[in-house]
């Protein structure tokens, strides 16, 4: 078995001392697993943060897995975090229901979408660094992120390190260069097994369903989660789906949604069996702290 041995610039690393924190990003994902494992063989167990951002839009599954992470792999409790918008939401006259992704589609009065995509910061960047400097203000931070090139043209060009101007401190990309082959090789190496939903075929393991779900892992939905959208959809008086999400149809409703997920790529012929692969987008947060 041949993992890549990932490194990151000597000058940043070298300087995780007491007043330097690496704080690694964490989601249930398999890449932010691997960081995280990554990171106890770096620091130790107890020389670095993960923090984890709950949505209120995981699936159960996935929190679980982020519940038992520590024990599997013999490394530090994780820190979760979770966005308020009560305040926000009190200027306008509106009572929290405590799902931070329903509150914040409340707060601005939409859901997101791959051409709004504000859930990021505000569900993910926003309650981080809030916590981060509530509890560690006297310390430098180095943001730590599993982001790979091998995912998409656009991260192939990130660099390994840079100004995260979001934190005001180096983030840095220890498994730039790994591919996803090398990801589940080091995890199975560790003898820490990916996230359930990975052999359920799901693609992605953020949000659920994410924003940028395939029309094959919409396909792959539960009827509970399909009901969370139209709960959500009911209670927001808008629509999850954007206009030109279903082919011919202006502004899609769940129901056209489910139907359309079923057939084949672009039209209305349902397949005897799902081929659907399209490529969709990655979560577009330039920090990957959502996969």
């Amino acid at each position: 078995m041949n993992v890549p041995r990932v490194t990151v610039h000597i000058e940043e690393q070298d300087t995780a001392t007491a007043e330097t924190l690496p704080v690694v990003n964490v989601s249930g994902g398999k890449d932010s697993t691997a960081l995280y494992l990554w990171a106890i063989d770096r620091y130790g167990p107890d020389g670095f943060l993960p923090i984890f951002a709950d949505t209120g839009h995981e699936h159960p599954v996935t929190l679980n897995y982020l519940r038992n992470l520590p024990n599997m792999a013999g490394g530090p409790p994780i820190v979760w975090v979770r966005a308020d918008f009560a305040d926000r939401l009190a200027r306008k006259e509106l009572e929290p229901t405590g799902e931070p992704f329903l509150d914040m589609a409340r707060y601005k009065g939409r859901f997101p979408s791959t051409k709004a995509q504000f859930c990021t910061e505000h569900l993910k960047l926003a309650p981080i660094r809030a916590y981060l400097a509530e509890h560690h203000a006297n310390q430098d931070w180095l943001i730590l992120t599993g982001i790979r090139r091998g995912e998409s043209k656009r991260r192939a060009a990130y660099p390994r390190d840079e100004w995260h101007t979001y934190f005001d401190c180096w983030t840095s990309r220890p498994l730039l260069d790994w591919s996803t082959a090398d990801v589940f090789a080091f995890l199975k190496a560790k003898g820490v097994p990916p996230n359930p939903l990975y052999a359920a075929g799901a693609g992605r393991v953020g949000c659920y369903p994410c924003i940028h779900a395939s029309k094959a892992e919409l396909a792959s939905l539960p009827e509970w989660a399909w009901q969370k959208l139209a709960d959500w959809e009911a209670t927001l008086g808008r629509t999850w789906f954007p206009p030109g999400t279903v082919p011919g149809v202006g502004i899609p409703t769940i129901a056209q949604v489910r139907e359309w997920c079923r057939t084949t790529r672009g039209g209305w012929q349902f397949p005897l069996f799902d081929e659907d692969a399209k490529d969709v987008p990655s979560c577009m947060s330039t920090w990957g702290i959502c996969e």
